[in-house]
């Protein structure tokens, strides 16, 4: 054998999905994993509500989102949801509100961040339309007075959201609809310092995105009044933070062991899209 055929590098693999041995284009062995990791890790507090009421876990913090980063967003919203169902029994705190904790909680934190592909990217402007229809109208306007709900001051109540219109603003810039440096930046193969910064955003991105959907529902469920919702959106904002930091850290620490490991990789999952670089 010639010095040439021994050092041939190893090729990566894409996984073929279809078959018994997939779930929404992923290995059924990786979603189990994933759904594994996220329900052991809902027992420990990632941080605490700022108004009570329980706390935000490791899984949906961190876990959660990486399971659509690594596995697509239907997958990766299957191993949230599951791992979610699991945690809501043996960590109560994390899912106050039973199914509806598992969904908002669980399933979204998985679909939102696997969403942040180049192909999905029509499906995530849908999923930001949904979502700032539903900061314009919901509850306070529809509903509204009909169940009980006065009509927000504003502009108080719209600037309250002001992350999440600049997150809106910075994938409009950045993302796959028109620059695409979030993928250029982020590819394997760039500086890691600008993979941080570009996964900072990624995360920054995904989690503004559902946060209407994720939070907007309690605020009808609990009643709340207009002016507690602009409180409590100011407030929390540095434990949002946290979630941006923790998820580009351990997506940065992941992605790259993954590509380093030459293991199989989701098609169409962002691993997957980053391993290639961005066209």
């Amino acid at each position: 054998m010639s010095e040439e055929q021994k050092f041939v590098p190893e090729a990566e693999e894409e996984f073929e999905p279809g078959g018994a041995a997939s779930i929404a284009g992923a290995p059924i062995s990786w979603v189990a994993l994933f759904a594994a990791i996220c329900a052991v890790t809902t027992i420990i507090p990632f941080y605490f509500y700022v108004t009570g009421g329980g706390y935000v876990s490791v899984a949906s913090g961190l876990f959660m989102p990486l399971a659509g980063q690594v596995l697509g967003p239907w997958a990766g919203m299957i191993a949230a949801f599951v791992g979610g169902l699991i945690g809501m029994f043996i960590a109560p705190g994390a899912f106050p509100l039973g199914l509806v904790d598992v969904i908002l909680s669980g399933a979204i934190f998985g679909l939102a961040a696997g969403l942040m592909t180049k192909k999905m990217r029509w499906v995530f402007l849908v999923w930001w339309i949904v979502n700032l229809a539903l900061v314009a109208f919901f509850p306070y306007r529809i509903p509204g007075a009909s169940a009980g709900f006065g009509a927000p001051v504003e502009p108080g109540y719209t600037l309250s959201w002001t992350y999440v219109f600049i997150a809106f603003v910075v994938w409009l810039i950045f993302g796959p609809l028109t620059t695409n440096f979030l993928h250029k930046w982020a590819k394997k193969g760039s500086p890691i310092w600008l993979q941080t910064i570009s996964l900072l955003l990624y995360a920054f991105i995904f989690r503004s995105s559902m946060q209407p959907l994720w939070s907007l529902p309690y605020y009808y469920i609990f009643k709340w009044p207009h002016d507690w919702a602009i409180v409590d959106n100011w407030v929390s904002i540095p434990t949002y933070m946290l979630d941006w930091v923790g998820s580009a850290i351990l997506a940065l620490f992941v992605f790259r062991a993954l590509w380093q490991a030459k293991l199989r990789r989701v098609p169409g999952s962002l691993v997957d899209e980053l391993s290639v670089g961005a066209d």
